[in-house]
C-alpha cells in the first residue's frame, strides 16, 4: 500500500492519494469507506448499488463479526483460485477492508479475557485469539485488514479499563506483527486507549517501534462503543484527543477512524488529519427512517439535517425528498411515497432510503475534498452547523420509538436490515 500527501492546508487539514494495491486506482483522502453488513451493502443489490449510487470502484468495508461464518467457505474459494473476497461476495471490482467490529451496531460491553479477544457475531459472542485471528484473516484474504484490538472503551471508560484495553492490544499485536508475513493483505495498526492521552501514546509507541513495514497505516478504536453511540459524540472530549494522537504519528500514513460520526464531527476529524472514514451514519439514518438533507451548497433551499419519513405531515407532500438531488429516489419518488411504503412496511422503502442516503453521503465527501483542496473547510463546517437560521442543528439520529426492534423483526423493513 502507498500513501502520498498531495497537499496540507493551513486551515483544513489534508489532500492525499492513497493506493491500496499496486494494480488497484490512485483513491483520494479524505476516503469514504462502503459499510457492510453480511457481506453486502445494506439492502442494495450489487447492479442497484453500481447503477444507481456510484459507478466508481470503491473500497468496501467487510466486518468479522457479520461474516466469521464464511471463514471456512472462503479458504476453499480462495485455494480453489478464487478472485478474491469481493469476488465472492458478488461486488468484483472493488478494493477492501477488513474491521472486527460492525460499525452500524452496538457492540457489547463486557467478555474481556487476558488472552482472548470477544467477538460478538449473530450467532452469539465468540472466542478469538491472535492465532485464530490470523487464521482468518488468511482465509479472507483482504485487501487490508485490522490489527486485533481491545476496543472496549468509551468517555465514561475507568482508568483500569482504559490500561486494560492497551495492555491487551499490545499483547495481541505482538503475535500479529510477528506472523503478519504468513498473509498477503496489509495490516493497520490498531490504536487505542479511550479518552486517555498516556495510553494513547502508550499504544502509539508501541505501534512505532516495530521495524519499518510492518503495517500500512493507522486505525483509531476505542472511542465510542458503534451503532448511534457515534453520533452523539463530545467533539470538544473528542478532538483533543485525536490532535494528540496526530502529532506523533508519520505523514505518510494513513489514519482511518471507523463509526457512524456526525457530519460535523466528521468535518472536525478531517482538519485534524485523519483520512478515512465509512458510511456506517447513511444507514443508520436509513435504519432510523430519515433521509439525508442537510446542505452542502452555499445556495441550498435545504435548512434541516434529514427528512422523518414517519412524519404524518409529509403524507400529502408530494415533492422529492432532497430538492436539486440527482439520486434515483429524489428524481423519480415523492416524500408521500416513502411515507407510504413505511405506513405499509414496503421492502422497497429503505431500499429507495439507502439510495439516496448513500449518493448524499458520497456527494457529500466529494464537496470535502474540494473544500480541502480550496483551503475553504472551516466555511463548509460553518454551513453545515448553521442548516437552521434560529438555531444549530442536531445530527445525532434519535432512536425512534418505531425504529426497528427484535420485536418487529421479519416484516418491512426490519426484515431489511438483517
Amino acid at each position: 500500500m502507498k500513501f502520498a500527501i498531495e497537499s496540507i492546508k493551513k486551515n483544513s487539514g489534508r489532500l492525499g492519494k492513497l493506493r491500496i494495491k499496486d494494480s488497484g486506482p490512485e483513491l483520494r483522502t479524505p476516503l469514504l469507506l462502503q459499510t457492510t453488513k453480511g457481506g453486502s451493502i445494506p439492502w442494495l443489490s450489487s447492479d442497484v448499488f453500481e447503477s444507481h449510487v456510484s459507478r466508481k470502484p470503491q473500497v468496501l468495508q467487510f466486518t468479522l463479526s457479520t461474516m466469521d461464518q464464511m471463514a471456512e467457505a472462503l479458504a476453499q474459494w480462495n485455494s480453489g483460485g478464487g478472485r478474491g473476497l469481493s469476488d465472492y461476495v458478488g461486488l468484483p471490482g472493488h478494493l477492501n477492508i477488513l474491521l472486527l467490529r460492525d460499525p452500524c451496531e452496538t457492540t457489547p460491553s463486557g467478555g474481556n479475557d487476558r488472552d482472548i479477544q470477544p467477538l460478538f457475531t449473530r450467532r452469539g459472542k465468540e472466542s478469538l485469539t491472535p492465532e485464530r485471528y490470523m487464521e482468518m484473516v488468511a482465509s479472507f484474504k483482504p485487501d487490508l485488514y485490522q490489527g486485533l484490538c481491545d476496543a472496549d472503551t468509551n468517555l465514561e471508560s475507568a482508568k483500569k479499563r482504559v490500561q486494560k484495553s492497551v495492555d491487551r492490544t499490545e499483547k495481541f499485536m505482538h503475535y500479529i506483527y510477528e506472523h503478519r508475513a504468513n498473509v498477503e493483505s496489509t495490516l493497520l495498526a490498531p490504536i487505542v486507549g479511550g479518552y486517555n492521552t498516556f495510553a494513547r501514546t502508550q499504544s502509539i509507541k508501541h505501534a512505532r517501534e516495530q521495524p519499518a513495514g510492518s503495517y500500512g497505516g493507522y486505525i483509531f478504536e476505542g472511542f465510542h462503543t458503534n451503532g448511534l453511540s457515534a453520533t452523539t459524540l463530545d467533539s470538544s472530549k473528542l478532538l483533543p484527543i485525536v490532535e494528540h494522537c496526530v502529532k506523533q504519528l508519520e505523514e505518510d500514513k494513513p489514519r482511518i477512524m471507523p463509526g457512524a460520526f456526525a457530519p460535523l464531527t466528521i468535518l472536525e476529524l478531517i482538519r485534524q488529519g485523519v483520512d478515512v472514514f465509512d458510511t456506517s451514519y447513511a444507514y443508520c439514518a436509513s435504519q432510523n427512517f430519515k433521509a439525508l438533507t442537510f446542505s452542502f451548497v452555499q445556495d441550498a433551499k435545504e435548512h434541516v439535517p434529514f427528512l422523518d419519513i414517519t412524519d404524518d405531515a409529509i403524507k400529502e407532500d408530494f415533492s422529492p425528498p432532497m430538492n436539486n438531488c440527482s439520486c434515483l429516489t429524489c428524481q423519480k419518488h415523492t416524500r408521500a411515497y416513502l411515507h407510504h411504503l413505511y405506513k405499509t412496511n414496503e421492502l422497497l422503502g429503505p431500499i429507495l432510503l439507502m439510495v439516496h442516503n448513500l449518493h448524499h453521503y458520497i456527494t457529500f465527501f466529494e464537496t470535502i475534498r474540494e473544500s480541502v483542496a480550496k483551503d475553504k473547510l472551516p466555511e463548509l463546517t460553518e454551513l453545515v452547523r448553521n442548516q437552521n437560521t434560529k438555531s444549530q442543528v442536531d445530527y445525532s439520529i434519535a432512536v425512534n420509538t418505531k425504529v426497528i426492534t427484535k420485536a418487529t423483526m421479519g416484516k418491512g423493513f426490519a426484515a431489511a436490515a438483517v
